[in-house]
């Protein structure tokens, strides 16, 4: 039985005055249900209040329910890439106001259209809860003063969580802090600077913070004081971040959109007295409050079939509460089908789908080299391994039993997995053979002509590696498995991401096929109500502790105690060692550039973890001196050119390991200012720079890996369009339409 959590009524108010849907939930999970027409009277009750209330929780799902979630807050990551082409080389025709990027921005607007499922809907609510808590104060709200302000804390954080997505993408926007119950006579929405919205939102989170009650005193999924002081040392820290940039502000608060500079201005919000200090003192606040890290990394994102119980990890601090499958808004989750890998083919025996490796549905998103890179140490740092599926065990869909099967038999005639050929079967008889212990293998030979992979056998391989360290293309066609090389040699050549399923003759990488490659683990759903299903059922953390102490590890190292941001790396770094008596995955043992220097025992099955990694993985500030061999590993931009500067892309490196495909990264890199550097050095889909990457002998008609960036980010992309549509409805204060001087002093820089 899954553990309860709150109950979420979904109610998506319209400006008109009625619902548009309602919902009662069910024991321990959301459900949406139609509900007739009410009116704004309802929600001067008590009971309608608090639904109103709980219906703005909606807000924490908007990033996991949608397609525009990863879309806006991965697209723009150094880390991830997208599937389509077209987002992920930055396409103008994508990134304009008329384009995709301005569509999917206006469905996190959510202002006056159709569905109204945006942000701004939900402001909209929670500005009329607000104004009827502290004016009206029905019920209880007005005879119990602790219960109301707990309810205004709650309206108070989730208002500013919705302006935080804003900000976050689109730089300056609109400020209502006044409900509408109807359609305003015009369109006039100036827009307030980041300053003002995050001096509001701070004041906020500080009364919420102050009312909300702990951790294990309200129903899970709720929100809890460190949840707001987790929020609050975010934006303390982003504020801080932003005072090198108030150079580019003009005196009354606007940006020049002709500067080169302005996406630069517009992350100024202002300064604090002390808004370091304030982060640590928040930070603190959530570390001392007895919530734990996660024993092991795994067991955040650990999920079987009936078994949800990674939710209630003591890490998490908060989390986007879903449920059965489509009792979770419209979709339900959607993250499990935009970030898991199209891992079919029969050539390494899984022809479908399964419940336990997830499913692709669409364009998804995929790490980048450098998101595999960004793991300097993959032998020791089990992050790597327990974020990616670096393997997959034959496996097939048994349709009768609705479950999944162990994968044919080598000696089946259905098997159609690759069949030995006599040179793999002779490299592997004779240089793998005598010591692959694999119970499933059990010890055969490789027979040319006979099927490959066998029920329970490892089927599809990755191996993310360099071309200093590319695997002979022999090495590489003689394992028991079809492996899948980032880097393949061959008579002095080096070739670049060639397809496993046809024995590494045709190319995959860049510009070309994409989709099967090392793919996020965490959130694979195995409680899907169809195995094509791609509605998916799991809760998604927003904070956990892990990121509390990254944040308090920075303003540390803003401060300059270097110390006390390594001790905080370091605590988020003996979590990431494996365990001793830990199994590693019989690639990293076997094939991955390191394992050489494992242990004999740690390099046969069940490949066990002599002793704990911790050590191997401990950080000193010779990560960031820009002369070791760790530092020159971290791949810094080059105009990270002090340890000052390098400090500030480690802690973010740092946060890529620990936060990949997690939609929390993008926020980082961009309010620190470091969005344009990273993607343009890290990212060669999206860089327009020539050279800076290896180049292999298997181009083809300019794509595949060349050394050459192959896309076109600017700064103008490190914020979001305003979209057309909502550009083209705007007015004056007298319901004039703006001209298009005016309209082009609206929109973002550069668009």
């Amino acid at each position: 039985m899954r553990t309860p959590r709150i109950k979420l009524s979904l109610l998506y108010i319209l400006i008109t005055g009625t619902t548009l849907v309602g919902a009662v939930s069910c024991k321990d999970f959301l459900k949406e249900e139609m509900v007739s027409t009410i009116t704004q009277d309802y929600f001067l009750t008590e009971k309608g209040l608090d639904e109103l209330i709980v219906a703005n929780y909606n807000i924490l799902r908007w990033k996991y329910g949608f397609m525009e979630g990863p879309f806006l807050f991965e697209t723009g990551t150094d880390v991830t890439e997208s599937l389509d082409n077209a987002w992920a080389t930055y396409s103008p025709a994508v990134w304009s106001p008329a384009g995709a990027a301005g569509e999917y921005a206006n469905n996190l607007i959510g202002y006056y259209q159709q569905q109204l499922l945006g942000a701004y809907p939900i402001i909209n609510d929670c500005n009329k809860a607000i104004e009827i808590i502290t004016q009206n104060a029905p019920g209880k709200f007005g005879t119990d003063q602790v219960y109301a302000q707990q309810r205004l804390s709650e309206v108070y954080f989730l208002r500013a969580y919705a302006y935080y997505l804003l900000v976050t993408q689109l730089g300056d926007v609109p400020f209502p802090l006044k409900s509408n119950n109807s359609l305003p006579s015009n369109f006039y929405l100036p827009k307030a600077t980041s300053e003002t919205i995050y001096t509001q939102l701070i004041s906020d989170l500080r009364f919420a913070e102050a009312n909300l009650p702990s951790r294990g005193q309200t129903p899970r999924g709720r929100l809890t004081n460190t949840a707001a002081a987790h929020f609050l040392a975010k934006l303390y820290l982003q504020r801080q971040q932003g005072t090198e940039y108030a150079g580019w502000r003009n005196a009354d608060g606007t940006v020049d959109p002709t500067s080169s500079n302005a996406h630069l201005g517009l992350l100024y919000k202002g300064s604090g007295t002390a808004d370091l200090d304030s982060t640590i003192f928040y930070a603190n606040k959530v570390i001392n409050s007895g919530i734990q890290l996660a024993n092991n990394y795994s067991d955040l994102f650990a999920v079987t079939r009936g078994d949800w119980s990674n939710e209630t990890n003591a890490e998490i601090i908060l989390q986007a509460s879903y449920g059965n499958n489509l009792d979770n808004g419209r979709y339900g989750t959607r993250t499990n089908a935009a970030f898991t890998g199209d891992y079919r083919n029969a050539a390494w025996n899984i022809p479908s789908w399964t419940w336990a490796y997830g499913l692709l549905r669409g364009q998804g998103f995929l790490p980048s080299d450098w998101g595999y890179d960004v793991f300097t140490d993959k032998i020791n740092d089990s992050r790597f391994e327990k974020s990616f599926k670096l393997e997959y065990e034959s496996a097939s869909f048994d349709n009768s039993s609705q479950s999944d099967g162990p994968g044919l038999p080598y000696t089946s005639s259905s098997n159609a997995s690759l069949a030995w050929q006599s040179a793999e079967a002779n490299y592997f008889n004779t240089n793998i053979k005598a010591n692959y212990k694999r119970p499933s293998w059990d010890g055969r030979q490789a027979v040319a002509g006979q099927r490959k992979i066998d029920t329970g056998d490892l089927g599809l391989v990755f191996l993310e590696n360099s071309k200093e360290t590319a695997i002979d293309i022999n090495e590489a066609l003689g394992q028991p498995y079809i492996l899948y090389p980032r880097w393949v040699k061959q008579d002095g050549k080096f070739f670049y991401r060639k397809t496993g399923a046809d024995r590494l003759n045709s190319n995959a990488g860049l510009l070309l096929s994409r989709r099967v490659r090392p793919s996020s683990r965490k959130f694979i759903d195995p409680n899907r109500s169809t195995v094509d299903n791609h509605f998916g059922t799991r809760d998604v953390a927003i904070f956990r502790l892990a990121e509390t102490y990254l944040l308090r590890a920075e303003a540390y190292g803003r401060k300059g105690d270097y110390a006390g941001a390594l001790a905080d790396i370091n605590i988020v770094r003996s979590r990431a060692a494996y365990k001793t008596g830990e199994s590693r995955a019989e690639v990293l043992a076997r094939l991955y550039p390191g394992a050489e220097r494992l242990q004999a025992s740690e390099r046969s099955y069940p490949y066990a973890v002599a002793q704990a990694t911790q050590e191997r993985i401990h950080v000193d500030a010779s990560y960031w001196d820009g002369a070791s061999e760790k530092s020159k590993a971290e791949n810094y931009p080059t105009a990270a050119n002090t340890d000052a500067k390098r400090f500030i892309h480690f802690i973010y490196n740092e946060l890529s390991r620990e936060f990949n495909t997690e939609q929390m990264l993008y926020e980082g890199i961009h309010h620190a200012g470091i969005q344009l550097e990273r993607v343009l050095h890290h990212a060669q889909l999206a860089s327009g720079r020539t050279a800076g990457w290896p180049s292999a002998d298997n181009p083809t008609n300019g794509n595949g890996q060349d050394g050459n960036g192959k896309g076109s980010f600017i700064a103008t992309y490190t914020f979001k369009p305003f979209p057309q549509a909502f550009i083209s409805m705007l007015t004056d204060e007298n319901g004039v339409l703006l001209d298009e001087g005016a309209r082009r002093a609206y929109q973002n820089p550069g668009y």
